[in-house]
């Protein structure tokens, strides 16, 4: 349900940007902001997927697959449309968002084995004080050592965040940490995690917001139509769980977001030849 209406309100969107000459500006102001509502949507739906996935490694593939081609398709739409773009697709961002999630669940994981299950190796007849202890993560299987989870949890963390900066990715940095706080309401499963979700997307809006207004730097670089990300959480949190998509409904995101963008460039260039 979040990611049929979040398709549609970037479907709405879509169109305002596409056909942005050839609508009243009233119109045109009203579905650009409907798509405000579309990317935190879409975010809520990524977390989620995480925590139910089974294979990140698949996930990720899906993502960086649908993203490389999606660019693309944009890139040769754009061109013949004769329309800027400076920014790089969404799903990037989104691939990105997912390498810090899992990189965060690693770290996390690392710590608390790291903390708190320190078990005994076995008896070795000498005082309880001087057992060794061995620790270990284990993540899809993989066992690494908590310190070493720690160290790479922190790296991937670090590089994903560098790699949406350094590629000037849609929604840069805003938009990851709207994914984790989306991830840390789903984790946490407070009693009211829609009062959570809220405060944790106002936090994000308010240090974007200071940060825009005090030239912080491009980082920083905020809209205040952002704001809308807020009124988006009611629609992720209105039941306790969303229903698990039939596989045809699963892979139809994939596809439909580069397709989009074919069919409203071919619309436009119909009106305007």
């Amino acid at each position: 349900m979040v990611k049929w209406l979040a398709f549609i309100l970037m479907l709405i969107d879509h169109i305002g940007f596409f056909l942005f000459d050839m609508i009243p500006p009233v119109i045109y102001d009203l579905m650009r902001g409907l798509g405000r509502l579309a990317m935190p949507l879409f975010a809520y739906a990524l977390a989620y997927g995480f925590t139910k996935s089974r294979n990140w490694l698949k996930y990720l593939i899906r993502l960086l697959f649908t993203a490389a081609v999606s660019e693309f398709v944009i890139i040769k739409c754009y061109d013949l449309l004769g329309f800027h773009r400076s920014l790089i697709n969404i799903v990037f961002m989104f691939s990105c968002s997912l390498v810090f999630l899992i990189a965060l669940k690693i770290l996390l994981s690392s710590g608390y084995d790291l903390l708190v299950k320190m078990q005994p190796v076995g008896s070795t007849g000498v005082p309880e004080n001087d057992l060794t202890y061995d620790f270990r993560v284990n993540l899809g299987g993989i066992e690494l050592p908590p310190i070493l989870g720690l160290i790479l949890g922190l790296i991937f963390m670090l590089i994903s965040s560098w790699l949406i900066i350094k590629y000037n990715m849609e929604y840069g940095i805003y938009g990851m940490l709207i994914v984790t706080a989306f991830y840390i309401v789903l984790a946490v499963k407070p009693k009211h995690p829609m009062i959570l979700g809220i405060g944790l997307l106002i936090i994000i809006n308010l240090i974007f917001q200071i940060g825009s207004l005090l030239n912080l730097g491009s980082v920083f670089k905020y809209n205040s139509l952002q704001w809308l990300t807020v009124a988006s959480v009611p629609f992720c949190f209105y039941k306790e769980e969303e229903q698990k998509p039939k596989k045809w409904q699963k892979y139809f995101f994939y596809f439909a977001y580069p397709a989009q963008y074919i069919i409203l460039t071919l619309i436009r260039y119909l009106l305007t030849v």
